[in-house]
């Protein structure tokens, strides 16, 4: 098992662990101990496909619970909406007759295809909600690894013209701006640009411009970042797309 911590940069193999500390060794240092609040996350790509799922949620569960809780609640809240989802396009299966092709039976497959779509949409909008709801509560991203970019937008009040960021970490929604937009409507914000958003070793990287909305503004996305990633490093690229320099200005590789 290859794991990341928060107090150092590189990759490191676990040997044994308990509820205080993680032993763990490199290819150029011998076996030494941290505690368990200096587990950041599990190492990416192919290092860990031979860890089973189980292994790695007895792992979470000893050594940050707090963590391991909130995945579950994440992922049982995913899993019950696509349950439903999957339950109702099972039933249109069973009752259409693919040997009959004849008119009515394809005006009933026209009606089960419409009533899919129409089941879908709720769906989609059940975890919009949940995604809102989510997002109101004060979460903690200290341990959150972005590898892939996913999108942001900047909101400003119409009354104060604070800003705040706005993001989808957990993948409710369809990554696109407008998506997120609908994530955080409330009465008195507004939706006036966005960009992309990576994090890389407590870097958070924003980069490019929404499609939808614009470019946004360097110094105002920043600080409205830093309320959200207080204890990150956050740089800015506002209109540019993630390139060969910014890969090797920031990838975190291992040892």
């Amino acid at each position: 098992m290859k794991i990341h911590l928060n107090s150092r940069n590189g990759m490191y193999t676990v040997t044994s662990y308990n509820n205080t500390y993680i032993w763990l060794v490199t290819s150029k240092l011998p076996e030494f101990k941290v505690p368990c609040s200096d587990f950041k996350s599990f190492a990416g790509g192919a290092y860990n496909n031979d860890i089973t799922a189980a292994e790695s949620d007895r792992f979470i569960s000893t050594v940050n619970p707090s963590m391991y809780k909130h995945q579950a609640e994440m992922t049982n809240k995913v899993m019950e909406a696509l349950t439903a989802l999957s339950t109702k396009q099972d039933t249109v299966e069973e009752h259409y007759d693919y040997d009959c092709f004849d008119e009515e039976t394809n005006k009933q497959y026209e009606y089960w295809y419409y009533q899919k779509c129409d089941d879908f949409d709720k769906y989609k909008d059940k975890m919009r909600k949940t995604a809102s709801d989510v997002y109101k509560q004060k979460l903690d991203f200290s341990d959150l690894e972005i590898t892939k970019g996913i999108k942001f937008i900047i909101q400003q009040n119409r009354e104060d013209n604070s800003y705040r960021f706005c993001f989808d970490p957990y993948g409710f929604v369809d990554n696109f701006h407008s998506a997120i937009s609908d994530v955080y409507r409330e009465i008195g914000w507004n939706t006036i640009n966005g960009g992309w958003i990576k994090i890389l070793n407590k870097k958070v990287i924003l980069y490019s411009k929404s499609g939808d909305y614009g470019v946004y503004d360097d110094t105002i996305a920043v600080e409205a970042a830093q309320s959200v990633f207080p204890n990150h490093q956050i740089s800015s690229y506002a209109g540019r797309q993630w390139d060969k320099e910014l890969t090797e200005r920031y990838d975190d590789l291992p040892f």
